[in-house]
């Protein structure tokens, strides 16, 4: 048994591999929170079903901690925290595997922490970038789809109040911040020791509603590829941004908002990411325009044109898997 698994190890992948990715999910506001709280745990979903489920792989950036029934916390413009409901819905609607660091991580305190990663494990969806203690939530998330070992990081570069004095908060305990001292070694270590075939790295960061994120932030990114990563997902600048080639390894410098509602209309559309990952590692991205809101839809004509511009890749047709 033991030889098999070795042996499995040792196997490189004979499939084509489909990874979604979609940018910020907010259940834990207005209109998506209301409807979790009334039992319909597909609403922000449904109309985008088939496609969300048709990947191997789907990912997104779960900017709503998960709050105990027991500890509310009242809505406000900037406090984000969903119903434990969140989590079935999530897994329902077809996402294998969450970011959970991101500025609103701490939105509902360490109460809202634990609760978010014991309701993603029941509901039997992954989460990366939080865990009890920091250095596990700095390690990766490995998972197993079609003979790949696709393996996750998250990290953020922002956090509410401060993210310069991260290290002092209580979140720092359970969140991970994307600081290159370790993400890149880690990185690196992973790389070398053969346990993954491919290496998803997410971070959190840049600036709201810029169309390309400044300099230090673009030095972050491509710093991730330097040191192994295969694919960079970036977040939380609301608005999409250009995806970007570097040492022939793709970086999506903003996946914008997918389940959110905000009122500038750059934050109204956005993408269902689509990465096809030959056997050989050779990647082709493509696009599904979307338009956000609590209830997220296929974006047609002029705004799926604008979409195709602001992204710079290919955009696909809806099809049922």
């Amino acid at each position: 048994m033991v030889i098999g698994f070795l042996l499995l190890l040792l196997q490189h992948p004979t499939e084509t591999l489909r990874l979604y990715a979609v940018g910020d999910i907010n259940l834990g506001r207005r209109v998506a929170k209301q409807r979790l709280l009334e039992g319909d745990t597909l609403y922000s979903f449904r109309v985008l079903l088939d496609t969300l489920r048709g990947a191997d792989i789907t990912f997104g950036n779960l900017e709503s901690p998960i709050t105990p029934d027991s500890h509310p916390v009242p809505d406000s413009v900037s406090v984000f925290t969903a119903p434990p409901a969140a989590a079935g819905a999530l897994a329902r609607a077809g996402f294998d595997i969450v970011s959970t660091a991101n500025n609103h991580a701490w939105d509902g305190g360490q109460a809202a922490v634990e609760e978010t990663m014991r309701q993603l494990t029941r509901a039997g969806v992954l989460f990366v970038g939080s865990a009890y203690g920091r250095d596990m939530a700095e390690q990766p998330v490995i998972v197993w789809r079609r003979g790949w070992r696709v393996a996750f990081f998250a990290v953020t570069r922002a956090w509410n109040p401060a993210p310069y004095t991260f290290y002092e908060h209580a979140g720092a305990a359970w969140v991970a911040w994307g600081d290159p001292s370790w993400i890149y070694p880690a990185i690196r270590a992973l790389k070398a020791s053969g346990r993954a075939d491919l290496v998803v790295v997410s971070v959190h960061g840049g600036r709201e509603y810029a169309d390309t994120p400044p300099q230090y932030h673009r030095d972050l990114l491509h710093g991730l590829v330097d040191a192994g990563a295969d694919l960079v997902l970036a977040h939380h600048p609301h608005v999409l941004q250009p995806v970007t080639w570097y040492q022939g390894k793709p970086i999506v410098q903003s996946l914008g908002n997918f389940v959110f509602a905000q009122a500038d209309p750059w934050t109204q559309l956005s993408a269902i990411l689509r990465v096809e990952v030959a056997p050989d590692k050779t990647m082709r991205l493509s696009a599904i325009p979307v338009r956000v809101g609590h209830q997220p839809s296929v974006a047609t004509g002029a705004a799926a044109d604008s979409v195709h511009r602001r992204l710079g890749i290919p955009l696909s047709t809806v099809t049922k898997p």
